[in-house]
């Protein structure tokens, strides 16, 4: 029994040690050093207040590094492009967050203001472009974020599709250039595939220019070389061969024709023949 009782002490004197340790407060978990924008589009200011100039936006899964805190406001620095600015903690997560992926699945995909084919059209999408599925109605439209642009609109739902393999294919035949040459003296390139829209260029006549998409039979989206500008282009005002420039136009020489013969007047005597 005495034997037991000593063991039991032994053990005491051995934990004892160990109850400090217990009751020290545990350091707080650290906080994360990156967070995710949680919206699908959200903007930067260049101070924490509602009335700062806006610097830059963030779309839905930038990821961001806190650098200050004031307020309900955090100073955030993207870590796409650097850009640095104000925004509410509450537009991010500490989660990573996967968006809606899709690729346009047809050349000249048009992005429309509203979901109709009726409703105007903002920009023509190439295939295999990246867009963010925002929203969905019930008549087959989606509403998207376009990744390279941060365009915004609406698009038929099988229009696009959620596999990647399209980007690989839209890469090929984006690699097999085809070139064409002005066919007219002065040839405009268009924002839009409409002669209503804004010109982007004027071109003169056999600038070469770098074909990049088709708009039915009437239009080709170009890019010209020598400035990188990318249009519209009427499809009749481009050839694929130089044509021969104009021969400078003759200036006609007119001969004079001599002047008649002076006539008498009335009550004069007429004039003698000069003499051989």
């Amino acid at each position: 029994m005495e034997s037991y009782r000593r063991l039991a002490w032994i053990m005491i004197l051995l934990l004892i040690p160990l109850f400090p340790i217990s009751c020290q407060p545990q350091p707080p978990a650290p906080k994360p050093s990156v967070y995710y924008v949680s919206p699908v589009i959200t903007y930067l200011k260049d101070c924490p207040g509602y009335d700062c100039k806006v610097v830059g936006e963030l779309h839905q899964a930038d990821q961001v590094e806190q650098v200050e805190v004031k307020d309900n406001w955090w100073r955030v620095k993207a870590v796409r492009g650097n850009l640095t600015g104000w925004l509410q903690p509450e537009l991010l997560s500490p989660t990573p967050i996967t968006p809606e992926i899709f690729y346009a699945a047809v050349d000249n995909l048009e992005l429309r203001e509203c979901p109709s084919p009726d409703c105007p059209f903002r920009k023509m999408l190439s295939k295999g472009d990246r867009v963010h599925k925002i929203a969905q109605n019930d008549q087959g439209w989606y509403r998207v974020l376009v990744e390279k642009d941060a365009g915004l609109g609406w698009v038929p739902v099988e229009l696009v599709t959620d596999k990647a393999e399209i980007v690989a294919k839209a890469e090929v035949k984006s690699g097999e250039k085809s070139y064409l040459f002005a066919a007219q003296l002065n040839v405009n390139l268009y924002s839009l595939p409409l002669f209503s829209s804004k010109i982007v260029k004027a071109l003169s006549l056999n600038e070469k220019v770098e074909k990049l998409a088709e708009h039915g039979q009437n239009w080709f989206k170009v890019r010209h070389l020598a400035s990188g500008a990318e249009g519209w282009a009427a499809a009749r005002d481009l050839k694929t061969e130089l044509l021969p420039p104009e021969p400078p136009k003759l200036k006609k020489k007119f001969r004079k024709k001599p002047a008649p013969p002076k006539q008498p007047q009335p009550g004069e005597a007429p004039l003698e023949p000069e003499a051989m």
